[in-house]
């Protein structure tokens, strides 16, 4: 669970970032959408932010065909894949956008984190995002308004980790901000250092085969 807690921290930082930078978001399409359709409405530019969407959506769809089909996947070489091409295009980033190539910044970015996103939905059984938080909250709420006797353990279990999940995503998008805002495109930089600490952590996780139960 640390090492998905890691990346939740990976997401929101990256989600600051992009923003205060292109303003755009690189780790899920609701915010994107929804600038889209009012610069539809008030006649500015959608290429961007549709861009975003769709690298977003597709690096998503591809990571998913390398997903574990364990509960922890962490260990899978499809996860260390994904975590590597994930760390080249964070650490390109910078250059790119310091070549005034806006748009390939935006596609970078956002494939990153599609990839992140596709790769990852679940860790030690628990379901969870670790690019946005509207799927994790939704479910949390509904574990904190559930008044089921059976199973209770489990559920205060996993209420907890989601609350963790919150405080990392809040966590790595305060941290994002602050980076970003004091060292410009570099503080970027941050991420693939935190996803090399992942990576590293996959080699200590048993692989997928030697997992019989939960």
């Amino acid at each position: 669970m640390t090492g998905a807690l890691l990346l939740v921290v990976v997401g929101g930082y990256g989600d600051a970032a992009s923003f205060l930078l292109v303003h755009c978001f690189s780790g899920h399409v609701t915010g994107n959408t929804v600038l889209a359709a009012i610069a539809l409405t008030s006649g500015g530019a959608t290429r961007e932010l549709l861009l975003a969407i769709f690298c977003f959506l597709g690096a998503t769809a591809f990571a998913q065909r390398l997903r574990s089909s364990t509960d922890r996947p962490l260990g899978s070489n499809g996860f260390r894949y994904v975590l590597i091409a994930e760390i080249i295009l964070l650490i390109l980033s910078p250059y790119i956008l310091g070549g005034q190539h806006r748009a390939l910044f935006i596609a970078a970015m956002c494939l990153a984190f599609g990839l992140q996103n596709g790769v990852l939905s679940k860790a030690d059984g628990i379901g969870l995002h670790s690019t946005y938080l509207t799927g994790t909250l939704t479910h949390l709420l509904s574990l904190l308004v559930q008044q089921v006797a059976a199973g209770a353990a489990a559920t205060k279990f996993e209420t907890r980790t989601l609350l963790f999940v919150w405080f990392a995503f809040v966590a790595g998008a305060l941290c994002g901000g602050l980076m970003i805002s004091h060292t410009g495109p570099k503080g970027i930089w941050g991420m693939p250092l935190l996803l090399i600490v992942v990576l590293a952590m996959s080699f200590f996780v048993p692989a997928a085969g030697s997992y019989n139960t939960e």
